[in-house]
């Protein structure tokens, strides 16, 4: 959303000339960066790392197309996903290897309505009905939990880990490394996230539904 340029700058160019300033990524307090309309255009269409970073460490090559990613940075998040094997893969080439809703039949399993706890990026991880975690998810006796990996619709792979710990006397599970992927969809207390199983394989995927 785009605000005021009154007693503004760019958070990351310092220009204080704009005349609207719009919201880029997610900050750690909760709110968004502030950019001005040159870096917001920039980061809007994937351009912000290839223009202000080109010299800095953390790229690598696409392994399908061989376009050049800047990893690990929180600008670039959203460009691109890890491989099968190793090393990356663009968000493009994503969409195109990995299966969507529209290209192959997806197996609905439960919805999860987020709450303010689930939405928080320092845990970063998802609470899993008991219910659900038991009809659904791996078996996990180990409250060290176990490695999953987990599609998102837009074609992005996230490697988490399920686990669980002992609440009174029942078990209360957790889905965790969600940190990033909280982020890249901005998600809120009262979003809904999908969980389904792809039909070829059974593997999960997540699909978001932004509330409102």
């Amino acid at each position: 959303m785009a605000s005021s340029s009154s007693n503004k700058s760019c958070l990351y160019c310092k220009d204080s000339s704009s005349d609207c300033f719009s919201n880029g990524w997610k900050l750690r307090n909760g709110e968004f960066a502030q950019l001005c309309n040159r870096c917001s255009h920039l980061y809007n269409t994937g351009r912000f790392c290839v223009t202000f970073h080109s010299k800095e460490n953390g790229w690598r090559n696409c392994n399908s197309c061989g376009k050049f990613v800047h990893c690990g940075c929180i600008m670039s998040l959203g460009e691109y996903s890890l491989s099968d094997f190793h090393g990356v893969i663009c968000t493009d080439c994503s969409r195109t290897e990995c299966i969507s809703p529209e290209s192959e039949s997806l197996i609905p399993l439960f919805e999860k309505v987020l709450t303010a706890s689930d939405t928080g990026t320092q845990l970063g991880r998802f609470i899993i009905p008991k219910e659900h975690a038991e009809d659904h998810f791996p078996e996990v006796n180990d409250p060290q939990g176990i490695p999953m990996s987990v599609l998102d619709t837009a074609g992005n792979e996230w490697d988490l880990s399920f686990r669980y710990w002992i609440h009174v006397t029942s078990k209360m599970y957790v889905l965790k490394g969600l940190r990033n992927f909280i982020i890249l969809n901005n998600l809120q207390a009262g979003d809904t996230v999908a969980f389904c199983a792809r039909e070829s394989d059974r593997k999960f995927v997540m699909d978001v539904r932004k509330s409102g």
